[in-house]
């Protein structure tokens, strides 16, 4: 029961991709996303059991994703500025590499599932991007392109 309702959720996860690329949809498109979803979500279960992964998360994570919006626009307008700077030809700054000291959790699925959540996060912002987590000291490392508020890297350490 449990692999039936994680592969209906990649399934569902899969499609919603899709279905939000469109710029309308129509009955092919989503048969179309209904069809190639379902190979993806059984990858995705395959693939999940070939690493041995099991990423229980917990519902206190989901505090992370609110300042996530506003984050994104933050970070948006900070990247179409540079951008804009580079095109009237000012020197823009290139930015900063820093560490994020990751909280450590017991059990190892709960840690790495916390890991997840945090990469998958940080990433979604425009203005920075996991590039290495280390397994050992749970440190993440990121390239940001500014500081300013809100700052998911600050949310995912708490």
């Amino acid at each position: 029961m449990r692999q039936l309702a994680e592969l209906l959720f990649w399934w569902a996860a899969s499609m919603g991709i899709w279905l939000i690329t469109l710029s309308s949809m129509s009955l092919p498109e989503v048969s179309i996303a209904a069809a190639s979803g379902l190979p993806c979500a059984v990858a995705a279960v395959a693939a999940r059991k070939a690493v041995g992964g099991s990423w229980p998360p917990r519902p206190a994570w989901l505090r992370w994703a609110a300042p996530l919006p506003v984050a994104v626009v933050a970070d948006g307008v900070r990247v179409l500025g540079r951008a804009a700077g580079v095109l009237v030809g000012r020197r823009i700054e290139e930015g900063e590499i820093r560490p994020v000291q990751l909280p450590r959790e017991r059990p190892a699925p709960q840690r790495q599932s916390r890991e997840a959540m945090a990469v998958a996060l940080t990433n979604a912002s425009p203005g920075t991007v996991v590039f290495d987590l280390d397994d050992d000291s749970g440190q993440m490392l990121l390239h940001a392109l500014g500081s300013g508020a809100p700052s998911m890297e600050e949310a995912v350490a708490e």
